[in-house]
């Protein structure tokens, strides 16, 4: 089974090739810095964006000034387990770096929530949690979600201690320039759940993997 060396958005073939990088690009194009107005209320959508650098990650979000952004008030996932692949980790926020692409925890055995898009739990919109599959020593604990299968059962514990269940509804191995962003940071339409990691053949020349693993999952209601 094949895994990408950073994060949430695995898949299958070869063996486990171990690179020491922090991310994986969104796609190979720059793009400026973020830029926006701050907002009176809940922060506004930035729109997503290619993003390039020497640490790359696995989603770019830019548009927006990171500094001038605050989280909603929510309530803020801690922990996301999957039972069926041994998967279960600490969540913790993350935001956008300087150059447009979403934060990935630096740890390897936590997984980053987009604070500045929806909660896992929230009415409408997709709440992105992202983490990286592997680093120089080997294969991370987000490699689990190369092996979950549609039907999995995801749960999320939040600040509160509530305990949100989602079904896992698709598993997607998309290339980098193929990642539909509009759509994975969504912050209206059904309430979904994305988990996202790297996956694919390894791009010695990109010093990234080229394709991001996205599970989608929904709420399941009693």
């Amino acid at each position: 089974m094949l895994a990408g060396a950073a994060v949430v958005l695995g898949v299958v073939g070869g063996v486990w090739l171990v690179r020491s990088t922090s991310g994986v690009e969104a796609t190979d194009a720059g793009s400026p810095p973020p830029s926006a107005e701050p907002s009176a209320s809940e922060p506004s959508a930035p729109e997503p964006t290619p993003s390039a650098s020497a640490s790359p990650s696995p989603v770019a979000r830019s548009d927006f000034d990171i500094a001038l952004q605050q989280p909603a008030v929510q309530d803020a996932p801690v922990e996301v387990a999957i039972a069926d692949v041994g998967l279960d980790l600490a969540v913790v926020p993350v935001g956008v770096r300087a150059d447009g692409q979403m934060e990935i925890p630096t740890l390897v055995t936590e997984v980053g929530w987009y604070e500045y898009g929806p909660a896992p739990g929230a009415p409408a919109g997709s709440a992105v949690l992202s983490a990286h599959v592997d680093s120089e020593l080997g294969r991370a604990p987000m490699a689990a979600l190369l092996e979950v299968e549609p039907g999995a059962l995801v749960e999320v514990t939040t600040a509160s201690g509530a305990v949100l269940t989602f079904r896992v509804d698709t598993v997607e191995q998309l290339g980098k320039q193929q990642l539909p962003l509009d759509e994975l940071f969504a912050r209206d339409g059904p309430p979904l759940l994305r988990l996202v990691t790297c996956a694919g053949a390894w791009d010695p020349a990109a010093s990234a993997y080229e394709d991001n693993l996205i599970v989608t999952a929904t709420p399941v209601t009693a």
